[in-house]
């Protein structure tokens, strides 16, 4: 295990063969496509294992946090636990993912840089719900009422209604 917290970046070629992890927070780094999203990310947490055999690195892990986005049926803030798993082949070009077939999730760590902060960037946003939205407990799903509190909303025509003559003929069979 090495030191307290994350690296921001690892240097493969300087490790040597054999598995080296890591686990901790990621702490004073910035995310700036999840900036991008306009979340909010708490602590990030992750824990990392790099195996390298016979000069094949691979890297497995996990990362959570809490992120805070706007829920997208009242437009009020939402804190999600977001948690992401990955198993990576880590290769040095993108061509090199060519050799590992489409079932097998590669990163690219250029001249052996991998960037940990990115990675886990890169998780997190994966594991983002495409619609944002708080529990149904906790949502009035925008349904608004103007009005005194616990007066019956107004009854409302349906709209339709108008359509239901269209489909009934002069014997006044629906069809």
């Amino acid at each position: 295990m090495h030191g307290n917290g994350l690296p921001h970046r690892v240097d493969i070629a300087r490790l040597g063969e054999g598995e080296h992890s890591w686990a901790g927070a990621l702490a004073g780094c910035p995310l700036p496509r999840m900036d991008a999203l306009d979340a909010r990310v708490g602590d990030v947490s992750a824990t990392l294992t790099l195996i390298i055999d016979r000069g094949r690195p691979r890297l497995q892990g996990n990362c959570s946090a809490v992120v805070t986005l706007v829920c997208e049926r009242c437009l009020a803030p939402v804190a999600l636990d977001t948690a992401g798993a990955f198993d990576l082949v880590v290769v040095d070009r993108i061509e090199e993912a060519d050799g590992y077939g489409a079932d097998q999730p590669v990163v690219v760590a250029p001249k052996g840089q991998l960037d940990i902060a990115a990675l886990i960037e890169d998780e997190l946003i994966l594991a983002l719900p495409v619609i944002p939205t708080h529990d149904d407990t906790d949502c009035d799903g925008g349904q608004r009422q103007f009005g005194p509190a616990g007066e019956a909303a107004p009854a409302r025509d349906n709209p339709f209604q108008a359509l239901e003559s269209l489909k009934r003929d002069d014997s006044g069979e629906v069809h």
